[in-house]
Protein backbone atom coordinates (compact mmCIF):
# COMPACT_ATOMS: atom_id res chain seq x y z
CA UNK A 1 0.00 0.00 0.00
CA UNK A 2 2.58 2.42 0.84
CA UNK A 3 5.85 0.95 -0.40
CA UNK A 4 8.70 3.43 -1.41
CA UNK A 5 7.32 5.38 2.08
CA UNK A 6 9.97 5.57 4.47
CA UNK A 7 7.50 6.07 7.20
CA UNK A 8 4.17 5.39 8.07
CA UNK A 9 1.64 5.99 10.52
CA UNK A 10 -1.32 4.07 11.03
CA UNK A 11 -4.29 5.26 13.36
CA UNK A 12 -8.54 5.88 13.11
CA UNK A 13 -9.99 8.76 12.55
CA UNK A 14 -10.35 10.77 15.99
CA UNK A 15 -14.01 11.84 16.46
CA UNK A 16 -12.81 15.73 16.66
CA UNK A 17 -11.76 15.58 12.80
CA UNK A 18 -15.29 14.89 11.63
CA UNK A 19 -16.86 18.17 10.79
CA UNK A 20 -20.51 19.09 10.22
CA UNK A 21 -20.52 17.07 6.78
CA UNK A 22 -20.24 14.06 8.71
CA UNK A 23 -16.69 13.03 7.37
CA UNK A 24 -13.04 14.38 8.00
CA UNK A 25 -12.35 17.90 7.49
CA UNK A 26 -9.87 18.83 5.00
CA UNK A 27 -7.76 20.75 7.05
CA UNK A 28 -7.41 17.57 9.00
CA UNK A 29 -5.28 15.97 6.56
CA UNK A 30 -3.32 18.91 6.28
CA UNK A 31 -2.75 19.07 10.04
CA UNK A 32 -1.84 15.01 9.59
CA UNK A 33 0.67 15.63 7.13
CA UNK A 34 2.50 18.07 9.13
CA UNK A 35 2.61 15.77 12.44
CA UNK A 36 4.20 13.73 9.64
CA UNK A 37 7.36 15.93 9.03
CA UNK A 38 7.71 17.06 12.23
CA UNK A 39 8.43 13.36 13.05
CA UNK A 40 10.58 12.75 9.92
CA UNK A 41 12.75 15.86 10.82
CA UNK A 42 13.15 15.04 14.55
CA UNK A 43 14.16 10.99 13.01
CA UNK A 44 15.90 11.73 9.97
CA UNK A 45 17.37 15.23 10.95
CA UNK A 46 17.88 14.42 14.55
CA UNK A 47 17.53 17.94 16.50
CA UNK A 48 13.06 19.24 17.23
CA UNK A 49 11.85 21.00 14.23
CA UNK A 50 12.35 24.33 16.27
CA UNK A 51 15.99 23.93 16.41
CA UNK A 52 18.46 27.09 15.60
CA UNK A 53 18.12 25.57 12.34
CA UNK A 54 15.25 23.92 10.69
CA UNK A 55 12.41 24.24 7.87
CA UNK A 56 9.43 26.87 6.50
CA UNK A 57 7.10 25.82 4.55
CA UNK A 58 7.11 27.32 1.18
CA UNK A 59 3.63 25.45 -0.29
CA UNK A 60 1.11 23.25 -0.13
CA UNK A 61 -0.86 21.45 -2.60
CA UNK A 62 -3.54 18.05 -2.23
CA UNK A 63 -5.41 16.24 -3.80
CA UNK A 64 -8.60 14.79 -2.01
CA UNK A 65 -9.97 11.64 -3.37
CA UNK A 66 -12.16 9.99 -0.93
CA UNK A 67 -14.01 10.76 1.74
CA UNK A 68 -13.04 9.51 5.67
CA UNK A 69 -14.92 9.18 8.34
CA UNK A 70 -15.12 8.66 12.03
CA UNK A 71 -13.02 5.55 12.77
CA UNK A 72 -12.27 4.93 9.92
CA UNK A 73 -8.56 2.92 9.66
CA UNK A 74 -6.16 5.53 8.30
CA UNK A 75 -2.43 4.62 7.30
CA UNK A 76 -0.39 8.36 6.24
CA UNK A 77 2.99 7.84 4.42
CA UNK A 78 5.76 10.22 3.74
CA UNK A 79 8.76 10.55 1.72
CA UNK A 80 10.97 13.18 0.17
CA UNK A 81 10.41 13.37 -3.41
CA UNK A 82 12.65 15.85 -4.51
CA UNK A 83 15.76 17.70 -2.84
CA UNK A 84 17.25 21.30 -4.49
CA UNK A 85 19.74 23.93 -3.12
CA UNK A 86 17.56 25.38 -0.54
CA UNK A 87 14.66 23.50 -0.34
CA UNK A 88 13.06 20.08 -0.67
CA UNK A 89 9.81 18.33 -1.30
CA UNK A 90 7.84 16.13 1.16
CA UNK A 91 5.33 13.70 -0.58
CA UNK A 92 2.29 12.34 0.85
CA UNK A 93 -0.55 9.38 0.69
CA UNK A 94 -3.21 9.07 3.10
CA UNK A 95 -5.05 6.08 2.45
CA UNK A 96 -8.29 4.12 4.03
CA UNK A 97 -7.22 0.94 5.54
CA UNK A 98 -10.80 0.47 6.22
CA UNK A 99 -11.64 1.15 2.08
CA UNK A 100 -8.55 -0.03 1.01
CA UNK A 101 -8.35 2.70 -1.11
CA UNK A 102 -6.51 5.93 -1.33
CA UNK A 103 -8.05 8.77 -0.16
CA UNK A 104 -5.64 11.78 -0.79
CA UNK A 105 -2.10 12.66 -1.94
CA UNK A 106 -0.02 15.96 -1.75
CA UNK A 107 3.05 17.47 -1.43
CA UNK A 108 4.86 20.51 0.30
CA UNK A 109 7.85 22.19 -0.48
CA UNK A 110 10.17 23.36 2.63
CA UNK A 111 12.62 25.89 2.67
CA UNK A 112 16.47 25.20 4.71
CA UNK A 113 15.95 28.11 8.17
CA UNK A 114 18.17 29.54 9.93
CA UNK A 115 16.03 30.72 12.72
CA UNK A 116 19.11 33.07 14.46
CA UNK A 117 19.84 34.87 12.04
CA UNK A 118 16.34 34.99 10.20
CA UNK A 119 17.57 33.71 6.30
CA UNK A 120 16.97 30.53 4.18
CA UNK A 121 20.22 28.09 4.25
CA UNK A 122 22.12 25.78 1.51
CA UNK A 123 20.40 22.03 2.89
CA UNK A 124 23.37 20.75 5.01
CA UNK A 125 25.46 18.08 3.91
CA UNK A 126 24.80 16.25 6.66
CA UNK A 127 20.69 16.20 6.12
CA UNK A 128 21.35 15.50 2.46
CA UNK A 129 23.25 12.35 3.79
CA UNK A 130 20.88 11.43 6.59
CA UNK A 131 17.79 11.64 4.09
CA UNK A 132 19.76 9.12 1.74
CA UNK A 133 19.96 6.80 4.60
CA UNK A 134 16.55 7.01 5.48
CA UNK A 135 14.69 6.64 2.15
CA UNK A 136 16.35 3.32 1.36
CA UNK A 137 16.31 2.17 4.58
CA UNK A 138 13.58 -0.34 6.42
CA UNK A 139 10.02 1.07 6.77
CA UNK A 140 9.40 2.83 10.03
CA UNK A 141 5.75 2.79 11.54
CA UNK A 142 4.71 5.84 13.74
CA UNK A 143 2.08 5.99 16.20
Amino acid sequence: MLEGFPLVSRFTVPFADVDMMQHVNNVAYIRWCEMMRAEYFARVMHVPINSERGMIQANIFFTYERELHYRDAVVIGIKISRIGNKSWDFAYEIWSETANARAAHGTTTVVAFDFINKRTIAVPDEWRDAIAAFETGPQQEFI
